[in-house]
């Protein structure tokens, strides 16, 4: 063979190489592409579910709050019905001994103390 046939395939297959390589490039620098855009999708939407999990956690600490407030101003209002009512009734207990009191002091319509015989 002559040095032209050898040149022919050398730059054939220099020409082959670099069709290839521009190919492969450009088909696989597509596929990059996409794939780059999804990896920012996703680190966007990680991102934004990071961001919505410590707002969430910062509404549930808030209502955490809240509710416990809540039942400590529950509790103290239930302390303070208990004294009310025991309050009422003793108010009504001595009320109740007053009039018993104030009808055992009042006189007779006839002049003289009533009497109860003994037992």
């Amino acid at each position: 063979m002559d040095t032209r046939h050898w040149l022919i395939f050398a730059l054939g297959g220099l020409s082959l190489c670099i069709t290839t390589w521009l190919a492969c490039r450009w088909w696989y620098g597509r596929k990059l592409d996409t794939a780059y855009l999804r990896l920012d999708k996703t680190d966007k939407a990680r991102l934004f579910s990071i961001q919505q999990t410590l707002q969430a956690r910062k509404q549930i600490e808030a209502l955490q709050k809240d509710v416990s407030s809540q039942q400590e101003a529950l509790s103290k209002a239930q302390i303070e019905h208990k004294r009310s009512r025991h309050l009422e009734s003793a108010l009504k207990v001595t009320a109740e001994e007053e009039a018993r009191v104030a009808a055992l002091s009042r006189p007779a319509g006839h002049g003289f103390a009533e009497t109860q015989p003994m037992a």
